[in-house]
């Protein structure tokens, strides 16, 4: 069974330099304008499958920063194959949930892959 397109992406990477992690995210979707704070980055990203705002947030949880993609414009299908593609470009510490979001309270523990050094592992994360 393959998992269904996500309707957006979001990921969390180990990395408290903004500048280095949205020239990675243009390197691998698209050309992106940013509007700029020190802990917040917002830009509008374009591709062929249309337009979509997208969240950069230093210190999100913890030492990670948050990277969302409101709308998923891009070819990957999960948070996963997002993080995949990113962790090829930077050698920090990548997290993306094991599954789509959901309102409800979940009923297994919160699971997350966790990506460094090319190696993936699922991890208890909360």
């Amino acid at each position: 069974m393959t998992e269904p397109r996500y309707p957006d992406l979001e990921i969390y990477i180990k990395a408290p330099d903004l500048d280095l992690v949205a020239d990675a995210i243009q390197s691998i979707l698209c050309p992106i304008t940013w509007s700029k704070t020190p802990s917040l980055y917002q830009g509008l990203a374009t591709t062929a499958q249309g337009s979509s705002e997208v969240i950069l947030q230093t210190r999100a949880y913890k030492a990670f920063t948050s990277i969302w993609l409101k709308v998923n414009i891009s070819n990957w299908e999960t948070d996963l194959d997002f993080a995949l593609a990113l962790s090829a470009q930077l050698p920090n510490e990548i997290r993306a949930s094991i599954d789509s979001w959901q309102e409800q309270e979940p009923a297994t523990p919160d699971l997350w892959w966790r990506i460094q050094d090319g190696l993936l592992k699922q991890v208890q994360w909360g």
